[in-house]
């Protein structure tokens, strides 16, 4: 008798708005479902929307990013119903991935530091380093490049926190010496088998080419930030070694080590 298929929650934390994010998400968990020859099924859970939460009988977790502030939302009955959620998978110590919004989302409910509005929005195809050997990042350079798309930062680390639950920076933020500023925490590894991300790992080249593309998000981005910002981002997504790696390895990794898969 064949093995049941790997068992995926997704919880899409988009609040209804237009996304690439969960389209990628899906699409690297088939394409990985094909590489590894293993069956899935995945099943999406609309927080923000529906307040609706996976329960503890999956075999793996990932939650997405999405818009809006980390702070304000801490009384709102799907926050409460997240948070609750995430000391759940804690203790029963689950395979889950946080991505940017979820993962801020997060760091305020475990105090692991600061966060905190960015002096300027951030978006673009950026460098982010690894600070430790972790499977997260086999295959992967430093920097490697991931998709930034962020107006909160975590930043001022809670060393004592980070200590009592036995979690560790994996990552951090682009280098740049010229900006006397703090670098922002760009992933975590809460415990085994839970880490967070302040990137978009899932990230593919051509959604991603599209979605910039398109006619109101493309003149946003020039009147905000210049036509060179543009032209610098829709340049750096062809380049198959940027974000169209990290998408094809990132995700991958983690979904290997949290089903004891040897890597290669």
């Amino acid at each position: 008798m064949a093995n049941p298929p790997i068992s995926i929650a997704i919880i899409d934390m988009y609040d209804g708005n237009a996304n690439v994010g969960m389209e990628c998400i899906v699409s690297i968990l088939n394409q990985w479902s094909v590489k590894r020859k293993l069956p899935i099924s995945y099943c999406i859970f609309k927080l923000r929307e529906a307040c609706a939460i996976p329960d503890e009988n999956f075999d793996i977790y990932i939650s997405s990013g999405g818009p809006g502030s980390p702070l304000d939302s801490k009384d709102e009955p799907w926050d409460k119903k997240y948070t609750h959620w995430l000391d759940q998978m804690m203790v029963l110590s689950k395979p889950v991935f946080l991505i940017c919004h979820s993962f801020q989302l997060a760091c305020r409910h475990f105090n692991l530091g600061t966060i905190t509005l960015r002096k300027s929005r951030q978006i673009g195809i950026l460098p982010i380093h690894p600070l430790t050997e972790d499977v997260i990042f086999n295959g992967l350079e430093d920097p490697f490049y991931a998709l930034e798309s962020r107006e909160y930062q975590i930043i001022a680390p809670n060393d004592e926190a980070l200590a009592k639950m036995g979690a560790s920076i994996i990552a951090l933020e682009k280098i740049r010496p010229q900006i006397p500023l703090e670098r922002a925490i760009m992933a975590i590894r809460f415990n085994k088998n839970m880490i967070g991300v302040q990137f978009h790992p899932e990230g593919e080249s051509a959604a991603l080419e599209g979605f910039f593309q398109e006619g109101i998000l493309k003149n946003k981005i020039i009147e905000e930030f210049g036509v060179e910002k543009w032209d610098t981002i829709m340049s750096q997504l062809v380049d198959p070694n940027k974000i169209q790696k990290t998408a094809s390895t990132f995700i991958p990794n983690f979904l290997d080590s949290a089903l004891q898969i040897p890597l290669n």
